[in-house]
């Protein structure tokens, strides 16, 4: 139908029965659209109503199916009123999506083009509000990399846009918060990966004056020693991800001339026998840092 280019409301109907049967016909959504565009002068607001309410029944049982989102978004952006209550309604619909399932990717994808439509037609920055959401996220589940990963966005935003005050003071707060979270679960890679772009990040470097940037790492340091040192008095067994890091903290020290005792060598044989699956990477780092 949509090559003989049948553009009417039983050929929505169509497309609906379709949908319901395989939301991840791109062709059918992309037919859906011409049929809605097609008829738009003559669709009221219940319509496009009406519209959400049937993606968000198909959101629900395929919360990760890219074009149900996809579809939404153009639905929202074709809405014949653009006023921020729509739009703030949106955001309290996909907090409760992320309430179920608080790391889908996609969720947190359309959540930032949500905000930045609010953001956009209220000329007002949410940055603050989304770093808390963040942190409560973070809090709810510290393995949610999803939420780290926004929080990765969001801090550098707010310091390219000036939002943070006292940034020196924001930088010691965070790496605080970082610390506590590694005490909470060493093993789960989220944290470690927010942790290397923290310390390696130039809002961090170039926030802090070279003395209170190495008294960071240094400190931060002492503290992945000991929760690595309490991993082996529990389990018998180093902690993978203390180690990695500590590989990147010994670099950047040196880097800086601060290492006073190098124990990059000791570390990668201990990576070796605790991570053998990567036996050869760190065989090959072993090489070159001798």
């Amino acid at each position: 139908m949509r090559d003989e280019k049948i553009y009417s409301i039983e050929a929505l109907k169509k497309t609906s029965e379709l949908l319901e049967k395989n939301p991840e016909f791109n062709a059918i959504w992309n037919y859906r659209r011409d049929i809605i565009a097609s008829l738009a002068s003559e669709l009221e607001i219940p319509f496009w109503d009406k519209e959400l309410v049937f993606v968000m029944m198909l959101l629900k049982d395929y919360p990760k199916v890219y074009w149900i989102w996809n579809h939404r978004l153009w639905v929202l952006k074709h809405y014949p009123t653009s006023s921020p209550k729509v739009w703030q309604t949106e955001l309290a619909v996909v907090n409760k999506l992320l309430e179920q399932d608080a790391r889908n990717y996609h969720g947190w994808h359309y959540r930032r083009i949500v905000v930045g439509n609010i953001e956009s037609i209220t000329n007002k920055s949410l940055d603050k509000e989304e770093f808390e959401y963040t942190t409560i996220k973070i809090n709810n589940n510290i393995s949610n990399y999803s939420a780290w990963h926004q929080r990765v966005q969001i801090i550098s935003r707010m310091f390219q846009k000036g939002e943070v005050g006292n940034q020196k003071e924001y930088i010691r707060t965070e790496i605080s918060y970082i610390i506590n979270a590694m005490f909470t679960d060493a093993e789960d890679q989220s944290v470690w990966f927010y942790i290397k772009w923290f310390i390696k990040n130039d809002i961090v470097c170039k926030t802090l004056d070279e003395q209170e940037y190495l008294k960071m790492l240094k400190d931060l340091r002492e503290n992945i020693l000991l929760i690595n040192n309490d991993e082996i008095e529990f389990s018998g067994k180093q902690n993978i991800w203390c180690l990695k890091i500590l590989l990147v903290l010994e670099d950047i020290l040196e880097e800086k001339e601060a290492l006073t005792e190098r124990s990059s060598e000791q570390y990668l044989v201990q990576l070796i026998d605790a991570d053998p699956l990567r036996k050869n990477r760190y065989l090959h780092l072993l090489e070159q840092h001798k």
